[in-house]
């Protein structure tokens, strides 16, 4: 069984970060390990990256109790978005087609919010507020799902994964000629995430030893106690009686 990890040379407990600089070669050299373990770990298959621009067309909400209701949409000279909330979501994976590659089919969820503005008067006034969500875009993506494994069955997968790491919006009002009110905004939204296949495996790997935590450095006290507060603890003693004549 392993013991903590420790640096043969130095007897120092190992930790994680860049190996040591060796002084006379001037080359990073990691210290031997001590042994060979099987450890059971979360292995990705396959993953990509995928960039999709959304094109929307919305009509400006203006009914009763909307939030555009009674906006002169005449005046709008600008519209700003921003994206509240994005996510995708993995909603079919195929038979295997030919090696066990499989059609991953994804859907894209994205809440937006739209700003009207107008710039005419010598500061910028908001018009209105309103939000829309997008859920009806999907795509597809060729990815290597391996069968499930005898060793762990379906509880260890494999798992398909899908995560929106980045994005943006967009948007403009719709052309109109010159005086008509803007009943429509076009908007663009960009999303960028990462489709990932994972599963769970045995995996036979070197290893130093145990890891061992360094102490905690404590934060800077902004103000001092009485620790343990002794006197507070206790009742005060009876004083010694004065034997002097």
């Amino acid at each position: 069984m392993a013991g903590p990890g420790i640096d043969p040379q130095t007897g120092e407990f190992l930790q994680p970060g860049l190996c040591p600089i060796n002084e006379y070669t001037g080359q990073r050299e990691c210290p031997p390990t001590t042994e060979i373990d099987c450890l059971v770990v979360e292995k990705v298959f396959d993953q990509c990256f995928k960039e999709d621009v959304i094109v929307r067309n919305f009509a400006i909400p203006t009914g009763p109790g909307q939030p555009c209701e009674n906006v002169n949409l005449t005046r709008v000279d600008r519209v700003e978005c921003r994206v509240l909330s994005a996510e995708c979501e993995v909603v079919d994976v195929s038979p295997p087609l030919e090696g066990n590659i499989r059609i991953i089919t994804v859907r894209q969820i994205a809440e937006i919010e739209i700003e009207l503005w107008d710039d005419d008067p010598p500061t910028p006034v908001l018009l209105c507020t309103f939000t829309r969500t997008i859920d009806d875009f999907f795509n597809q993506v060729l990815l290597y799902v391996p069968p499930p494994g005898v060793l762990f069955g379906p509880a260890g997968g494999p798992f398909v994964f899908c995560e929106v790491v980045n994005f943006t919006c967009f948007c403009s009002p719709q052309t109109v000629p010159p005086g008509d009110p803007v009943t429509q905004v076009i908007c663009t939204v960009k999303i960028c995430k990462i489709i990932e296949v994972t599963a769970f495996i045995k995996l036979l790997i070197p290893v130093y030893g145990f890891c061992v935590p360094q102490p905690c450095e404590a934060a800077p006290q902004q103000k001092t106690i009485e620790c343990p507060p002794i006197d507070e603890l206790f009742p005060p003693q009876q004083d010694e009686p004065n034997n002097t004549l």
